[in-house]
């Protein structure tokens, strides 16, 4: 019976490849080649996409067929990209050989409840497999919990058939927590140990012996690191969320209260469900989960716990607790990226209480909800902006777009649309500067307090355009401060020589053991090239130098590269309005070295990247801007931003 399931099963495959067809939309077959070729697959893969919603599968051995739903034509270029680089994992995996040798072993072993044991675990183990290939790619566990929990939900998955589901609901609850599980180790093993550990499973599987397979996932009962941290930090923010005014717990959807109260028991798996449940909710509209201060309060939690999750403990720890010993009590310091706000306010003293001091974020000043949970929070002790300044700032916005537009002066990047005589703006640079407006006014009304900050600034992708989000009014009050900047009351005409010294000395000597001791102000760029080729690309680690565990540490390598190309725009940013030759130098001089640094931090961050190669190509050294481009696509073949830098932009010259 078995084996005939198996034949009935090859059929139903034929059947569904007759009446599949190929996308629609040409831009999936140029990703489907991109991600084939970093994964190195050399079979060809059939892309097709089926007539109604069937689940994503893959099947096939030298021929391999990725099938997509009909509704895949809508999705969004994450989700696309995401379930492509799952489905070609399980291609590079061979795992379809594999499912039918445990399949053929089920068969002859029918009445051996062990080998059906062992063939569940190995299709458990498969998918995390895949799923961690997936996260070592660069996306947030969340994100892609959050689109895994959805396909299974929308899509159907067809049954006896031969083919590889994505994501059957049956197992997805111990996926999704293998996924957000920053404990786990990720790292694919090497050529010795995987042709070990593949004849140990097939053994296993064909012989069907006694012993159980290990679990990537920590024993019952095991605590992660961050685990009494973290229960402290849902405790706290689940009391100040029962106490703010105009939001009373009956009036909001209830999943936000259960989701921070499983927070607090620290059952992680259970936070992070709720907060898929609440995430996806929201998304849908439904009520109680939209213009209240909670969801705020829920955002904060759970970007702590994303961040927490991936980091190794060594590297969160130095994160949180070296910016946080920079800041004097009764700052306030606005927590640019995900990990300067999420470490950062787990590790504070009391977030809610501004102890030590008081933390924010510029990039959500825009959002009216998020001001109005500042004001419930910190309003007693800092000045926020109210609604009429928030409506203000967007107004004048809008009026100053209006005159520019109609001057030809708009910004790179900047989307101004005039529709019936209406102005109507849009896009990442207007929110910005709106989001910059309202800081100048924290600014300027409090005028008591020290202001940090620690900025994340995606550069556009356009070459040349270092800020698609300038901080026009902040760069003249920047100077470096530790790992962070400190916004100073009034504007420096100039960064004084010590406070450089100090700063470049700073980042030399913690850079030492991350990366060894060779990285210095003369080190040329073909020597960071190879560097980062042969440490981040090949994974050599003889004779580093530094710590190994900073290298297979991609969350805090994104993180200390942020910082570093932070500062290092802001000696750009001097370069450029130097009024002396001199000047220009020495801030030039400092500017490449930041630059050099942040890049072999991380050498796919885009700040890195894009920064430094507009930094050199404005030095005339396009030789050197073109090997760095060329040495982050070794790393990151699918990088098209980086891939169209280098094509339209340096090969020209």
């Amino acid at each position: 019976m078995i084996l005939l399931s198996v034949a009935a099963g090859r059929l139903r495959l034929r059947a569904l490849r007759r009446a599949a067809r190929p996308p629609a939309d040409a831009e999936w077959l140029p990703l489907l080649r991109l991600l084939g070729e970093r994964l190195r697959i050399r079979r060809r893969v059939t892309l097709l996409r089926s007539a109604d919603g069937l689940m994503p599968a893959t099947w096939g051995l030298w021929k391999p067929v990725i099938l997509l739903p009909a509704q895949a034509e809508v999705w969004p270029p994450e989700r696309r990209r995401l379930v492509l680089l799952h489905e070609l994992a399980h291609v590079k995996r061979w795992d379809c050989l594999t499912q039918m040798m445990a399949r053929l072993a089920c068969a002859v072993h029918w009445f051996n409840p062990l080998a059906w044991l062992a063939a569940r675990q190995m299709c458990l183990e498969r998918e995390r497999a895949c799923d961690d290939l997936v996260l070592e790619d660069g996306c947030k566990a969340s994100e892609y919990a959050a689109h895994l929990l959805e396909i299974a939900r929308s899509f159907r998955r067809v049954p006896q058939v031969a083919a590889i589901a994505m994501a059957r609901s049956t197992r997805l609850r111990g996926r999704i927590a293998a996924i957000v599980d920053g404990s786990r180790a990720r790292r694919r093993p090497r050529g010795l140990p995987v042709g070990l550990c593949c004849a140990a499973v097939l053994a296993l599987v064909a012989a069907v012996a006694a012993q159980k397979t290990e679990t990537a996932l920590p024993a019952p009962g095991t605590k992660p690191w961050f685990d009494a941290r973290l229960r402290a930090f849902f405790a706290a923010k689940a009391a100040q969320a029962r106490q703010m005014p105009h939001s009373p717990e009956g009036s909001l959807a209830p999943v936000l209260w259960s989701y921070l109260d499983a927070g607090a028991r620290g059952d992680w798996a259970a936070t992070t469900n709720l907060w898929l449940e609440a995430w996806r909710a929201r998304t849908n509209g439904e009520p109680g989960l939209h213009d209240t201060p909670v969801w705020s309060i829920a955002r904060e939690t759970d970007l702590a716990l994303e961040q927490f999750a991936h980091w190794t403990r060594k590297y969160a720890l130095a994160y949180g607790n070296d910016i946080i010993k920079s800041i004097p009590p009764g700052g306030i310091y606005f927590g640019g990226t995900d990990a300067g706000r999420g470490i950062i306010t787990a590790m504070s003293e009391s977030h809610a209480e501004g102890k030590p001091f008081f933390t924010l974020t510029e990039n959500l000043l825009v959002d009216s909800t998020y001001l109005a949970y500042l004001r419930a929070m910190y309003g007693r002790a800092i000045q926020i902006p109210t609604e009429e300044d928030w409506s203000n700032c967007f107004q004048g916005y809008i009026e100053d777009a209006g005159r520019r537009f109609a001057e030809h002066k708009l910004k790179p990047g900047e989307d101004v649309r005039v529709s019936e005589g209406r102005v109507q703006v849009a896009g990442q640079v207007a929110v910005m500067t709106v989001n910059d407006l309202l800081a100048k006014i924290i600014f300027d009304r409090n005028p008591e307090r020290e202001f940090y900050i620690e900025v994340d600034r995606n550069p556009d992708r356009k070459f040349y355009i270092e800020e698609s989000s300038p901080l026009e009014w902040m760069y003249a009050y920047l100077c470096p401060n530790g790992l962070i900047m400190k916004i100073n009351r009034s504007p420096l005409r100039a960064l004084p020589d010590d406070l450089v010294r100090r700063d470049h000395e700073y980042w030399s000597k913690y850079l030492r053991p991350l990366l060894g001791d060779w990285l210095g102000q003369d080190t040329s760029v073909a020597e960071v090239a190879a560097f980062v080729e042969r440490v981040h690309g090949r994974h050599d680690l003889r004779g580093l130098g530094g710590d190994p565990e900073f290298v297979g540490d991609p969350w805090a390598q994104q993180a200390f590269s942020k910082l570093r190309s932070a500062i290092a725009r802001v000696y750009n940013w001097r370069m450029r309005n130097a009024d002396s030759p001199a000047e220009k130098q020495r801030m030039t001089k400092e500017a490449e070295f930041a630059f050099r640094q942040a890049y072999a931090l991380c050498p796919i961050s885009p700040e890195a990247v894009f920064g430094y190669a507009a930094l050199l190509v404005s030095l005339d050294r396009v030789a050197d801007a073109r090997l760095l481009a060329e040495t982050t696509l070794k790393l990151d073949p699918k990088n098209a931003q980086v891939e169209s830098l280098l094509k339209q932009n340096l090969q020209q010259r």
